[in-house]
Formats: structure tokens, sequence, C-alpha cells
């Protein structure tokens, strides 16, 4: 049987003896197995094949693709490969015998709790825990630290997120207790001091009762580890969320709130935040429990006038949150935005291989280019979170010293290339 090759989107691969650091797609990583061994057979998987199976395919040495949770695709694929299984039917893209594209339908994983832990024992799992981004304002607590995700999927469908074609509308959830169990194996046996939560919002889960439910199991068998979340609905947050999540460890949270704009926010982003006029006082509510607050906005929708953008950016100032990210929105593929840019004629990308830089813009309007809005984007996001009065908090929830910081945002403005 042909050796295989599993390939995932950006992976990034390091070189042993240079430090130098490779960025390779399935379609690069491939062709260079393929070139060594071509009879190596691929099969590839992520959000690239899920969304956009066509132009993943059209490279004719990619064998198999897996479309959406491929947990148990992927093992029914191997077996059927060793003549030990039936060819899955669902969750599956392969060329039949006459070469034509056989797609299988996306398939998720309905029961999270029928997935195993992984077997740490397989990498070297100490090394890992120490590897990460150490500086940023969703950096770990403290090292070693892991990522923990207990949730999949999401109801919300904005209008420029994949979530929902990549995890479905349906919100699914780990037990409480089975979360708890890993978290304290891997403090026990490996040390992590700290933790992140990378849901894309567990507070959808089972009408909120589901993180409440995880925060006080947190609680009452005594964790005491610090953890950060990096995708909080802020709409969502009540006091009884606020104070678990505090006594159960939480130094800070990550909100998206996206516009600063009533019309934007409700016909464009599509977003269910009832009143922007609150938004402050919720954020003031999360700083009374002593943690702080990082908001996410987004500029440059298709339909958005240079004005909104500009209140936008002027709410984000405002909004009290300790630091403000700005997104340029990208039109990815399967998404509302997607269509809408494409059908108006908006987009000014490859459409076979469009950039997904959050940083630069691929959509234009009659009122400003692209080009406005990825330096818009960089230098409001300068001027208000570096501003003298700010800085110095920001340079603390980043991990760096000033002068550090004052390189970055140097090399932020150097690195700004069209």
């Amino acid at each position: 049987m042909k050796k295989l090759v599993l390939t995932y989107p950006n992976q990034r691969w390091q070189k042993d003896d240079m430090n130098t650091v490779w960025d390779l797609n399935p379609v690069t990583l491939c062709l260079l197995a393929t070139s060594v061994k071509p009879d190596i057979l691929v099969i590839a998987g992520g959000v690239h094949i899920t969304t956009k199976y066509e132009f993943a395919f059209r490279n004719r040495r990619i064998d198999y693709g897996i479309r959406g949770e491929g947990e148990f695709v992927l093992r029914e694929l191997l077996l059927f490969l060793q003549g030990e299984a039936e060819r899955p039917t669902k969750g599956l893209i392969y060329r039949d015998a006459e070469g034509e594209v056989v797609v299988g339908d996306i398939v998720w994983v309905e029961d999270l709790n029928t997935l195993p832990w992984p077997d740490y024992s397989f990498i070297n799992f100490e090394e890992y825990l120490q590897r990460g981004e150490r500086i940023g304002p969703n950096r770990p607590p403290e090292y070693p630290s892991y990522s923990v995700n207990t949730t999949r999927g999401c109801p919300f469908g904005c209008s420029f997120c994949q979530v929902e074609m990549i995890s479905g509308k349906k919100v699914r959830y780990k037990d409480p207790k089975n979360v708890v169990d890993e978290i304290l194996y891997l403090k026990g046996r490996y040390g992590i001091k700290s933790i992140v939560f990378g849901d894309d919002n567990m507070l959808m889960a089972n009408g909120g009762r589901y993180a409440a439910e995880l925060f006080q199991e947190m609680i009452d068998r005594e964790v005491n580890l610090k953890w950060v979340g990096t995708a909080f609905a802020l709409f969502l947050l009540t006091d009884k969320h606020l104070r678990l999540m505090r006594d159960s460890g939480c130094i800070g949270l990550n909100v998206a709130i996206e516009s600063g704009t009533e019309r934007v926010l409700k016909q464009i982003v599509k977003k269910p935040i009832k009143d922007l006029k609150q938004v402050p006082k919720i954020i003031e509510k999360i700083h009374s429990y002593g943690m702080h607050c990082i908001a996410n906005f987004i500029i440059g929708f298709s339909g958005e006038t240079w004005e909104e953008i500009r209140e936008t950016i002027r709410f984000a100032e405002h909004c009290g949150a300790d630091y403000v990210k700005f997104f340029v929105a990208v039109p990815l593929y399967g998404t509302e935005l997607y269509n809408i840019a494409s059908m108006g004629e908006f987009l000014v990308h490859n459409e076979e291989f469009p950039k997904t830089d959050w940083r630069y813009s691929q959509i234009k309007s009659e009122e400003w280019s692209a080009q406005d809005i990825s330096i818009l984007r960089l230098y409001e996001w300068d001027r208000i979170n570096f501003a003298p009065d700010r800085i110095a908090k920001v340079a603390s929830l980043w991990g760096l010293s000033i002068e550090e910081l004052n390189e970055i945002r140097r090399k932020s403005r150097q690195n700004l290339v069209f």
C-alpha cells in the first residue's frame, strides 16, 4: 500500500538546525512529498477542504479530502485503506475510477463526549506546552499553559464568520466533569500553570448553563489555575457567570463587539447585540470582578460607509476596554459577506488564492479603497492603544516593556506592504 501523508493547512514546520520556519499549505506540502516519493497517498483536511474543496482538488496529487470534523472519518478511511472497513460515505472527498470528484456530506461529531483524550505520550508534550506566543494581549497567564476547547458550533450566523459552515449551527459541548478531569490530569502529570479557553463561545451552550456548570466544577474541585478566554459573547454575560469566572481563576476576557454603529451591527454584521449603549456598562462590570477586557472590532464591510467606519473607531476608543483589536473584514468562502461582496463586484482578490490576512482589505467601495481600510486599521490601532495614558497598561497586558512594545509598533508600520 502507498505511504500516507496527512496535510494540514498553514501548519508551521521548523527546520531543526537553522531555526528557519516554513509555512506550508496542503498544496505545497503534497507537492514536496510527492516529488520525493510519487506514490505517496495524500489526505487533506481543514478549513480549506471543508469550505472550498473544488479549488483544492484541482491539484490531482491530493487523493482524499475530509470535509468537516474528521476524527471519526479519518479513522474509517485509514481502516478502509488497510482493507478492514468500507469506504466512508459521509465526510469524504475522493476521485472515482473515472477521475470524477465524489463529495460526501459534511460531517460533525454530534456527541463530543465520544472523543477520547489525546494520547499525550505520542509527542514530547512537555516541550509542546512550553511553545506558543508568550507576548500579546491574549497570552497565557503563566507557563506551561494549555489551550482548552470545550464546545463546537454557533447559531448566530454573523455575516463574516465561517464557524457555522465549519462546525454547524448546533452548539455541542463536552461534559464539565470530563473537561476538569483532563485539566487536573495535565496539571498533575505535566505541571500546567494556566489555561486558555479557545472556544468560539461557550456561553451559548445549553442556554448559558453549561459555562456556569463548568466554572462551578472547576471551583468545587479546586483546579486553582489562572485562565483567560479568547472569545466570549459580551451580550450573554451575567453576574452569575462573571462571579463564577472570577472564582474559577479567570483574569481576563476577549469579547467580540465588531461594530460601533447600530445599522452595521444589525443589517450587515447581523450580530445579536441589542443595545450598544450597554457595552461600556458591561465592560465596566467585567472590571469590577477584577478581570481585564479586550474588545474586537471589524472595519471595511461591503455596504459600510466611511463615516460608519469612523464611528466604530470612536466607539472602540471610548468603550472602556483595556485593549482594542481592529480587524479588516475578510470575505471568507461560504459566508454572507463573501456572497455580497462578490455579487456586487466589490472583491479585489484572486478568486482561487485569496488572502486571509486580516491586516489587508480585499473589499472596495465607492467611498473607500481596500488600501484606505488597511492603512486606517493599523494607524488607529496604534493611536488608540498606545496613547501616553494607556501604553504602560497595554505593555503590562502584553508582557513587555514599553521599549519592546514600541519596537513592535514600529515593525507593524514597516511591514504593512501593498
